[in-house]
């Protein structure tokens, strides 16, 4: 691992996460990749679950997917964003979706599964945010 990775991750890793992901695999995959960047991670199986989990522990950091039963993620940030508008939200998505139907509620998106690139990239982008 190289030097920057490593400042980014020591900057970011006491942050507080939330993954929503309706797909039981992906979303056990990607929490287990997460925690190799941030101490805290939780996860949640659609927008309402987690929704009700940022309502219970103010997360820094919300990474979501797009579409999901119960509460999509784009209601899901709409909420969240109303919670807490400093909040940095990660859209992954699997299907095209057009980058100005991310910029209203999302500070980033990426086509799933994340990637090692995307979280140097997502990394570098919280430090601004919060000024780490």
């Amino acid at each position: 691992m190289n030097k920057e990775v490593q400042l980014l991750k020591d900057k970011v890793k006491n942050l507080r996460i939330l993954y929503a992901e309706d797909e039981n695999e992906l979303r056990e995959g990607t929490e287990l990749f997460l925690n190799k960047f941030f101490n805290f991670v939780e996860s949640a199986s659609d927008g309402e679950e987690g929704l009700k989990k940022f309502n219970q522990n103010n997360y820094n950091v919300i990474f979501t997917d797009i579409m999901m039963p119960n509460m999509d993620g784009k209601e899901l940030l709409k909420n969240i964003k109303e919670i807490n508008p400093n909040t940095f939200a990660v859209t992954l998505t699997a299907s095209d979706v057009q980058e100005s139907d991310m910029t209203d509620f999302s500070d980033l998106y990426f086509r799933k599964p994340i990637s090692y690139e995307n979280m140097i990239v997502i990394m570098r982008e919280i430090v601004k945010k919060f000024d780490l």
